[in-house]
């Protein structure tokens, strides 16, 4: 993202929907509607002749290869109970 006002509106966005882990790097479990949602609002903010997002979507087989130098961790995706 080229322009450092819209680069900070969207990290707040996505950082609404998931959790940041490098500068530009963020991590999110989303439901298909959720990832609807986010890239509505992320492409109401970003200027598509300059600007760039791009999302990519792991199987779990992708997660369980996932290798961290340094501290951290992936982040997992919370468990739900419906009662």
């Amino acid at each position: 993202v080229s322009d450092e006002k819209r680069l900070r509106n969207i990290a707040k966005t996505l950082e609404n929907y998931g959790q940041r882990v490098q500068k530009s790097v963020f991590e999110a479990h989303l439901e298909p509607e959720q990832l609807y949602r986010l890239k509505e609002q992320v492409g109401r903010i970003m200027d598509k002749e300059v600007d760039q997002v791009r999302y990519y979507t792991l199987c779990p087989k992708d997660i369980e290869r996932i290798l961290i130098d340094g501290p951290g961790t992936v982040t997992v995706d919370p468990d739900y109970y419906f009662v």
